[in-house]
């Protein structure tokens, strides 16, 4: 029925009779995103317009793409989105083709669709490294409340598009996701039409889904975080606020550990009671005592901070992070995901950097892990993908080039006998038999630059390798192994070695590994240690193995996880010494 206002057809009514029209001339389904230029209302009565014969003949060139359900939103993203485009959309051509060959049928009439979509690329604006994104998101939701399907449906696939080119920048180069980097369409960008099939599913769409299980949780903590109104929370740390010191403005502080999850509702209700007024003060005293005590031990644990309750430096500094850059960093550690190397079912090893922590996951269970001591900022550990192709007990330690000029060469200078004290030898090469006699360098006169022997260390409890070492290829020497330092585990922050990983439960490592073998592999193990000879044991089923750098996500439990960005790959002023070390290769 035609809805007639003042004796005209109103807009509604003109597209549904056209589209009646246009259905029975060319055979096309619905014109919802054909041109409006050949219609036209007069009086009440519908009429067409002459057009173009390429519109009326279903064998000729198809119409073109309309514009007019785009004007009720000024579309502005894409002069940020892609720069290099002078149309009011990124891939004009695209779309004209994608809806022409599919009758000019709208994509998006299911709204869960638009859902998903906004939910992926809301996720993926949150970042901040797609400039546009975020304006991009504000137009869709706009049409999508004005109910304005045309310019919807186009704004919708467009985005989609742009969405799609820009994972594909990821993937192709994940770097981008650990330095100072933005995602923008540029030509050579636009010129490569991102696969789309017609028609849209929900299953499809959640394929471009960043790889893990708590996509929707995450998503919605990043909302949450971004609607929360800003904590105020500007502790120095200096001095520490310890057990029984009162904390200034409490209160907010109280607040935040509340919103965060540390600190109850039932327990924050009774903290901010007016009953903590003392000595007759007229403002509330705040003390680092009781539940609220524990509620800041529980924000350190989250944080992989000493949980002392102590508000110290450390403690101050994360404390007074903004809600929004906590959304952010969850948003980019999320996008993270795309570029592990690892899909799909299957045990993995995974050495998070930031956490210090080893973790074999089968099935997305946790089946092992442990504590580990990973490469200090100026020696980082590389991110890549490898597997656990063999184990070497009773290691020798072959020093590494780095060591030998930093750390051998000048200790031998200060003190000839380094050397026996350490249980090495100096060779000319490391498959030698022969040692050389250090007394035999005039070590004052030794350039670590171009110093022409290597240096040895024999196994034995002392060896820098432990009693153990895990070998996977690559092309950076990186390797797990044991250390007879185990002191340092009890450290919160573990960033000591020169690259390669100590791994605190190195023996529970090698059974597990074996065990994975043919049976009796874990006696021949323990046979080995006991006679102290170097051995390799070939692992016939290997173990995959990620090095990444995660430092904020959703654990098991729901709750928010943070850890310090100790290379600098978070934090845009904050560049880390060499980017040569987001290797990101993969070596299975």
């Amino acid at each position: 029925m035609l809805n007639v206002k003042s004796g005209k057809v109103t807009r509604q009514a003109m597209d549904i009779a056209v589209s009646g029209i246009v259905k029975g001339i060319t055979g096309l389904a619905i014109a919802v995103l054909m041109s409006a230029s050949s219609l036209a209302a007069e009086e009440g009565v519908i009429r067409l317009v002459p057009a173009q014969s390429s519109i009326v003949s279903a064998t000729l060139t198809a119409p073109q793409l309309g514009r007019h359900g785009l004007e009720t939103v000024s579309i502005l993203s894409s002069r940020r989105l892609c720069p290099g485009q002078t149309d009011q959309l990124c891939f004009p051509a695209a779309l004209q083709n994608l809806y022409a060959s599919h009758d000019f049928m709208p994509l998006w009439r299911d709204p869960a669709l638009v859902e998903e979509l906004l939910l992926q690329v809301t996720a993926l604006a949150e970042t901040h490294k797609v400039p546009g994104l975020l304006q991009r998101v504000q137009e869709l939701q706009q049409l999508s409340q004005r109910d304005d399907q045309r310019g919807l449906d186009l704004l919708a696939t467009d985005t989609l598009m742009a969405y799609q080119s820009v994972i594909n920048q990821m993937i192709n180069d994940p770097s981008t996701l650990y330095r100072p980097a933005s995602f923008t369409l540029q030509d050579q960008q636009l010129t490569v039409t991102p696969r789309i099939t017609v028609p849209l599913t929900l299953t499809a769409l959640q394929q471009l889904r960043p790889a893990g299980n708590h996509f929707d949780r995450l998503v919605a903590e990043m909302r949450r975080l971004e609607q929360a109104q800003p904590h105020g929370v500007y502790l120095s740390g200096r001095p520490a606020i310890k057990f029984g010191a009162e904390i200034p403005n409490g209160d907010k502080l109280a607040r935040m550990l509340n919103t965060y999850g540390d600190l109850s509702d039932q327990d924050f209700a009774n903290v901010m009671k007016t009953d903590q007024v003392t000595g007759g003060s007229a403002a509330p005293q705040f003390m680092n005592t009781g539940v609220l005590h524990q509620a800041i031990r529980q924000f350190q644990h989250r944080h992989g901070l000493k949980d002392d309750g102590v508000i110290g430096p450390e403690t101050a500094q994360n404390m007074a992070r903004s809600y929004e850059q906590v959304a952010q960093l969850l948003a980019l550690n999320l996008q993270r995901n795309r570029v592990l190397q690892r899909h799909g079912a299957g045990e993995v090893l995974q050495v998070n950097i930031p956490e210090f922590m080893l973790r074999i996951i089968d099935d997305e269970n946790v089946v092992f892990e442990s504590k580990v001591i990973v490469g200090r900022s100026s020696r980082p550990t590389y991110l890549f993908s490898s597997a656990i192709n063999h184990m070497v007990v009773n290691p020798t330690w072959n020093v590494p080039e780095t060591i030998k000029e930093e750390d051998v060469i000048p200790s031998m200078r200060r003190s000839p006998d380094y050397l026996a004290r350490h249980n090495m030898r100096m060779v000319s090469r490391w498959s030698d038999d022969q040692s050389i006699d250090p007394a035999q360098i005039d070590w004052s006169t030794v350039s670590a630059s171009n110093f022409p022997y290597e240096f040895q260390q024999r196994p034995g409890p002392d060896n820098a390798l432990g009693q153990v070492k895990f070998m996977m290829p690559n092309d950076f020497s990186i390797y797990l192994h044991d250390t007879p330092a185990k002191r340092l585990f009890n450290k919160s922050k573990r960033n000591f070695s020169s690259g390669c990983v100590r791994v605190e439960k190195a023996h529970d490592l090698a059974y597990y590994l074996l065990e994975r073998q043919r049976a009796g592999q874990s006696a021949t193990y323990d046979n080995l240690l006991r006679k102290r000879n170097p051995a390799t044991i070939n692992l016939r089923k290997t173990l995959a193995v990620d090095f990444i750098y995660r430092t904020a996500w959703l654990d098991e439990q729901g709750k928010l996880q943070v850890r310090d960005d100790i290379y600098g790959y978070d934090d845009d002023s904050t560049v880390p010494q060499e980017h040569d070390y987001i290797a990101m290769m993969n070596y299975r």
